[in-house]
């Protein structure tokens, strides 16, 4: 959050764990409307938890309570879910994601 440039994540398929983390850590995220394109934290369906900022990020975007079912109990989220919920900014086709990321990067930059 501290770059003084725009990153927006481009997410086709599974956005899992530390992929999902990386992607909360950036200013925007795009992801296709693709059926493998899933986003969570599974990490406590194997004993963990979050562990690079996840716990902290997740809330202020979708809210306590989507947050706490995600975390707690590694619920996935598909594209329309995710944008539903406010974890995505735009759901788009595969054959345009890196153009419409290239697109709100720019329109960040400004």
């Amino acid at each position: 959050h501290a770059l003084s440039i725009p990153v927006v994540a481009a997410i086709h398929g599974a956005c899992l764990g530390g992929g999902l983390e990386l992607a909360l850590a950036c200013h925007s995220r795009i992801c296709t409307d693709d059926a493998k394109t899933v986003l969570g934290l599974p990490e406590v369906q194997l004993g963990l938890l979050p562990g690079s900022g996840g716990t902290q990020r997740l809330p202020r975007l979708v809210g306590v309570s989507t947050a706490l079912e995600m975390i707690l109990t590694g619920k996935q989220l598909r594209a329309r879910q995710a944008l539903k919920a406010g974890l995505v900014d735009e759901v788009v086709p595969h054959a345009i994601l890196l153009e419409a990321a290239v697109e709100r990067a720019l329109k960040g930059r400004q």
